[in-house]
């Protein structure tokens, strides 16, 4: 299964052991993606789903606090009064809380793989500037350097106002793809893209290294997008 749906756990057939079959061959595909070192956009729905459990249990626990509660005897050790729950669950309800007790530490243990893999990709990039820094370096291009190919990948990027986890982020664009030779140097491709766009005279411009051939769209990108916006210090 590659795509998990927002409403998976209280959509369609309704029974634990259909949702962990459903779970589980959603999450052996997360491996596979994984293992070839894709990360998005998998990491973030995984962080989805994980939210959207906890979301639920905390929404059960507070409604079992909500309602008042029988005293049945006193513990001794604590000196404290004991209470049952007036409310008693459904059989929807405790059906519920197997799939959840299965799931939130199914999804918790792949998003904690995955950002391992996420800072492992960090460790092994370099980030560099092209040339002389400018004081602006909210918007300027990314180089991306393809070593076994002698190419480059262009990016223009732009920091921009917060997405929908309220985290500023890079907004990147792509370019070009550019082949490196005689005359044909990064910095005469910073010079040829200063000159093409005017409104980036003198563009922020860095390149990105990396030790490994990871898949651009699914994993370097996005990386370098967050580490860009780490260097910046922004909040």
């Amino acid at each position: 299964m590659t795509k998990l749906e927002s409403n998976w756990l209280t959509e369609g057939i309704f029974d634990y052991e259909y949702k962990k079959y459903v779970l589980m061959a959603y999450l052996q595909h997360i491996d596979s993606q994984f293992t070839a070192n894709r990360l998005y956009p998998h990491l973030p729905e995984l962080k989805m789903h994980f939210d959207s459990c906890i979301s639920f249990r905390d929404s059960q626990n507070a409604l079992k606090t909500s309602f008042p509660k029988n005293v049945t005897g006193i513990d001794q050790k604590s000196w404290s009064l004991v209470y049952e729950d007036t409310i008693q669950e459904d059989s929807y309800l405790s059906e519920l809380n197997y799939i959840l007790d299965f799931a939130i530490p199914s999804f918790s243990r792949k998003l904690t793989e995955g950002n391992d893999r996420f800072s492992e990709v960090g460790e092994n990039i370099r980030i560099s500037p092209v040339g002389i820094v400018p004081l602006r370096i909210e918007e300027g291009y990314l180089f991306f350097f393809h070593t076994f190919k002698s190419m480059i990948t262009i990016f223009q990027y732009q920091l921009a106002l917060y997405n929908e986890r309220k985290e500023r982020y890079l907004k990147t664009v792509f370019i070009d793809s550019v082949r490196l030779g005689l005359g044909n140097s990064v910095a005469q491709i910073k010079i040829d893209l200063a000159r093409k766009n005017k409104s980036l005279p003198n563009p922020a411009t860095y390149i990105v290294e990396s030790k490994y051939d990871y898949p651009l769209q699914e994993t370097l990108l996005p990386v370098v997008q967050r580490l860009m916006v780490e260097q910046m210090n922004v909040a």
